[in-house]
């Protein structure tokens, strides 16, 4: 394990602003290209740890990360990225990015199916055994972690572990020194093996003692045992409790996070189909499913902008100087998004030039003569007016709003009827538009 992979890590946010994130995403695209290009496993390695390093642990990155190390020190470097995998899933569930539920499960699925392929290219033997039950006993924990929250079928973890199962299984019952397959690694995999076998040289030194301890009377030999033993276990408890500081969110980092995290996407039919087959709590899910419906209705028209607005002064009151052109980019969106100033006045003028022409109508009836068809006239356009009067348009709405003093409260009636107004032109689109993909 290099020296970067040793330090500290920290639970991450959202990447892919990052560059290093854009990279390393370039790079693993190459996965399902169909031209099939070469992978560059060292420079992948080298963005994981430099995303780990000054963004944090995220899933997207941590999957990666144990693919890549498996490319380049097989199961050694699986259970190193496994291992970064339940500390994460166990710990920072509520915490890790991405939030949505069913893009983890996809990144999990992905990563148990590019691994599976993996697995079958490895040449192992008897020796590793070791490496092969630690590697179950993660994907064990892991599925336990899913479990419990109703998840561990949509992850799809279970299928890679039967395959760790089972190459375990072929080579207890197979020779002790003959290697299970037959497959052809390249050199860097070969050379990474070789390092981290050094990194295990040490494990094989108890056999020079117990030879040494054969020659005289056997003393007490439960003393050194106790003492390893409690040796093992404030090392143990030293690191578990240094795991748990490190890795205690900061409340204020936390509710930063909180206001930043992507708004959830819909599940696809696959998703849902796998979700079902989980068999999730109905009570629980449509208690949930209800409260968010509540949420909805309560959201006002603008409120995707009020939002945005919220996050700008966010950023320019945690970052000054550096959210300047983050702010003039959303009031350039808004000012693009906005309805032209010129249509807010066209009913308005409309109905400015009715009423002149009822004017001049009226006018003529000062006049002597028969006017027939000017009544009649007269009676169509005061149909039309009301008509007008009685489908106020949103613009009409806005416009007098717009007319009212600066720098004073709007009255509630007046905004309240011009929100609804708004809600049900925007519920009558969305009902248009339902019938339309129907």
């Amino acid at each position: 394990m290099t020296t970067q992979s040793e330090r500290h890590l920290k639970t991450g946010g959202d990447p892919r602003t990052l560059a290093d994130y854009a990279a390393l995403r370039d790079e693993m695209n190459k996965l399902t290209h169909p031209a099939r290009p070469d992978i560059n496993w060292p420079q992948a390695e080298k963005l994981c740890l430099s995303l780990f390093e000054h963004n944090g642990v995220e899933l997207q990155t941590a999957a990666w990360y144990t693919l890549v190390r498996t490319h380049l020190a097989g199961l050694y470097g699986m259970n190193e990225g496994l291992a970064i995998l339940d500390a994460l899933l166990s710990r920072q569930w509520g915490n890790i990015w991405p939030q949505p539920v069913h893009a983890r499960m996809e990144i999990l699925s992905a990563l148990s199916r590019r691994l599976q392929q993996t697995m079958r290219t490895l040449t192992l033997t008897c020796t590793d055994l070791s490496q092969l039950y630690q590697t179950e006993e993660h994907l064990n924990a892991l599925g336990d972690v899913l479990q419990r929250l109703e998840l561990r079928h949509a992850s799809q973890l279970d299928a890679l572990r039967t395959l760790v199962h089972n190459a375990a299984v072929r080579l207890e019952n197979s020779d002790g020194g003959q290697e299970a397959g037959g497959a052809v690694l390249p050199a860097s995999f070969t050379a990474q093996t070789e390092h981290v076998r050094r990194v295990y040289v040490a494990q094989p030194e108890p056999l020079p003692d117990r030879q040494v301890m054969t020659a005289p009377p056997p003393v007490k030999p439960w003393k050194p045992f106790v003492a390893g033993m409690a040796t093992m276990l404030v090392i143990a408890s030293s690191v578990a409790w240094g795991w748990q500081t490190m890795h205690t969110p900061d409340p204020a980092q936390t509710q930063l996070d909180a206001t930043l995290a992507p708004l959830p996407d819909e599940l696809s039919k696959a998703q849902l189909q796998a979700l079902r087959q989980a068999s999730p709590s109905p009570m629980a899910g449509l208690s949930k499913t209800q409260n968010r419906l509540a949420q909805l209705r309560e959201l006002k028209p603008d409120w995707a902008w009020r939002y945005g607005d919220s996050l700008v002064q966010q950023a320019l009151i945690l970052w000054p100087q550096e959210a300047k052109p983050l702010a003039q980019q959303w009031q350039q969106q808004v000012n693009v998004a906005a309805l032209p100033l010129p249509y807010l006045t066209g009913w308005h003028q409309g109905m400015i030039q009715l009423q002149q022409l009822a004017n001049r109508l009226n006018a003529l009836d000062e006049q002597r003569g028969k006017y027939m068809t000017v009544s009649e006239l007269k009676s169509a356009v005061f149909t039309m007016m009301q008509a007008f009067n009685s489908a106020v348009p949103a613009e009409e709405q806005l416009r007098q709003l717009a007319d009212l003093p600066e720098n004073q409260p709007w009255p509630a009636a007046q905004q309240s009827q011009t929100e609804q107004h708004l809600q049900q032109l925007i519920a009558r689109y969305a009902l248009m538009k339902q019938k339309t993909a129907e």
